[in-house]
Order: C-alpha cells, then structure tokens, then sequence
C-alpha cells in the first residue's frame, strides 16, 4: 500500500483512530469508532466525511453546455447559475461510463465532481469528445480538498460558521462563501439520504474547515458508514448498481435518460429504446426473510432459476435488518415477490421490497 495517495487529512484520520483502507487508490478511512455508531450520528445530527478522493473538474468556454449536452444524458436546459445536476456519462450501447453531478456557476463555467476510481478515465473521455468546440478542462482533483457535512442538524451546527444563508440554498444549489474566512464552494447535495452540504476548497485551508466543522460535535464518518447510508438510501455506487455492462435504464434510473428534442447525445438511440420498451433486467430492492446479510454477487434464484445477482447488500444500522440491491430478470421483479439468495452454500428466503429503504430529503 506504499504508492496509495493520501487525502490533506490523512494524519488528522490517524490522530482519530481511523481503520485505513485501500479505496481506489487512496488511503481512507473505512471507521474510527464504529460504522454503526457513525451511522446513527448521521442519521440522528451530523457526519463529517472526506471525500477528498473524489475527482473535481472545471469545464469553461463558450461551448460547455453545448458539450456537456452530448456527452450527459440529463438536459442541461434544466440549469440555471448555481444549480447542480446529477447525470450520467454513457458508452454508445447505453452503459455507463460514470454517474456524476456538475454545477452550472456561468452559462461558460462548470464545476463537475466524479467517482474517485473513474477520475483518469473520465478526463480522458471528456478530453476526446471535445473535437473543434470552444471548451477547456482542468482536472483540480489533486489541488482540492472535499468534505461532505451530513445529517439532520447540519444547517444548525453550520450556519454560525458561514458567511451566507444557508436556508436559502436549495437543494442541488450551490455558491462561493466563507467558513471562517476560508474560502469555500458549498453545494446542498449529498449521499446519505440527509439533508446536509458537501463542500471543495484548496488544500491549503484543509485543517482549519475539518477542525471548525469537527468543533460543532459533528462525528467523523468512514466509507462503512457512507456505504450503510447511501445504500439505504438505495443511490448507486458505480461498479455495482451502474457500470460499463448496467445501464442507467435497467438501474432504474429512466428519468435520467431525457429526449432532448433536437439534440444528439452518446448512447442515445439505446437509451430511448430501452426507456420505451423496457429491459430484459432491472434493479429492485430486497429484504432478507431469513437470518443472514446479503453481500455483492450473491446470487439469486427463483423456481431453481438463478435470475439475478446482488449489487449492494449489508446490514441496516437505521432499519434494523438485512437490505440489498439487485439486479434481476424483469419478470420476477413485482414487489413482494419471494425468492430465494444463494449465501454461502445455503438458498435464504427474501422478498423484493419498495425503494428507497430511507429517505429523508
């Protein structure tokens, strides 16, 4: 683990007793304390959670929105300054290259953030899709730090922090501001199903922001407990619910994929298709009836049939019970259909249940 990358808070994770891992090339904290005690904490008031892992990168010129409407699947006519958006990048067969959210600052400046093992790979994709347009991409990934500060109590324990309104940034907005004369961009997004921000700022100001965010009793949060909250949430994790072989229309996420009218876009013709006619598999939610966890690429069965595998699965901190994700034939996918999950090397009885498990934003 000698060539991992390390985050501007990789020493203040050791000072706290964090369990490091390998995440996509990067050493990061799976917990401090507990995942489930963490979990609780952002479920009941505030987490703290580096995501400086992530990728962040700048889009400007006078044809960004002209090139991001080709190569997203989302309709940029949406956007307005300062609202975000959440899309998908897709392979001409309709699969995905990555799931990302982008904010619009000017018609001619965007701030794009995206999943830390696909960083390189999303550069690259953008960079060979830019042809004769007026467009520049800087990949600020290395340069920034990212926090995200989530749960029930984050307006309260941020706002004598900020030097703006925090009630009037709606969800998915975003702009520049201050914490404590640091200068900050804060958008109103998340992954945990909580309200709450996630904030990029230069390395620079890393330990003054997690000292003054950690100081409002705000508990530190791990990728376990990230993973335990976003999955009750039921939002996906690329390589898992979405990926270069699962489309955004069999993961359900069809109101992803816009007509556009007029407008081509990579993937396209698949995607509309799939929208209109449906697809051979899709993504459902399941309980599991009998005791056990459901784990990844479990797999699952009906009438002796395997029809399907788990994407996601684990323990519900919040519900109290074993949860998952699957991808399965779409004609076993009505809810509270029973079947059955190979674990081990035994067939556990489960039930396809409605999504999302949590929500609370």
């Amino acid at each position: 683990m000698n060539n991992l990358k390390k985050t501007a808070f990789y020493e203040t994770h050791l000072k706290l007793g964090a369990r490091m891992v390998n995440f996509a090339g990067w050493y990061m904290p799976v917990q401090y304390e507990s995942i489930i005690k963490e979990h609780l904490a952002v479920r009941s008031y505030a987490g703290i959670f580096d995501i400086s892992h992530m990728g962040e990168f700048i889009l400007e010129g006078k044809d960004v929105i002209k090139f991001l409407q080709y190569v997203m699947i989302n309709d940029l006519n949406l956007l307005e300054p300062s609202k975000g958006q959440y899309s998908c990048m897709c392979y001409e067969n309709g699969a995905v290259v990555d799931d990302l959210v982008y904010y619009e600052e000017t018609s001619e400046h965007f701030r794009m953030i995206v999943n830390a093992s696909n960083i390189e790979k999303d550069y690259q994709w953008l960079i060979s899709h830019i042809g004769e347009l007026d467009i520049k991409i800087t990949n600020l990934s290395l340069k920034r730090s990212r926090l995200a500060f989530q749960g029930p109590k984050a307006d309260e324990y941020l706002q004598p922090l900020i030097d703006i309104d925090l009630s009037k940034l709606k969800r998915f907005y975003s702009t520049h501001c201050s914490i404590k004369d640091s200068p900050v961009f804060i958008a109103r997004t998340g992954y945990t199903g909580e309200r709450g921000f996630e904030i990029s700022f230069k390395n620079e100001f890393a330990d003054i922001i997690w000292n003054e965010l950690l100081n409002t009793g705000a508990k530190p949060a791990g990728l376990g407990a990230r993973d335990s909250l976003r999955l009750e949430a039921c939002y996906a994790l690329y390589g898992h619910e979405i990926s270069d072989t699962i489309t955004p229309i069999e993961a359900g996420f069809s109101w992803l994929v816009k007509p556009k009218k007029g407008i081509d876009y990579i993937g396209k013709d698949v995607l509309i298709k799939q929208k209109t006619e449906g697809t051979k598999r899709t993504l459902v939610g399941l309980n599991l009836i009998d005791r056990g966890i459901i784990r990844e690429k479990y797999k699952i069965y009906k009438n002796n049939n395997q029809i399907g595998f788990v994407t996601s699965g684990g323990y519900s901190p919040t519900l109290k019970k074993t949860i998952g994700l699957a991808l399965i034939e779409t004609q076993y996918s009505q809810i509270g259909t029973k079947l059955k999950i190979k674990i081990r090397d035994k067939l556990l009885k489960g039930e396809i249940v409605s999504t999302p498990f949590y929500r609370n934003v």
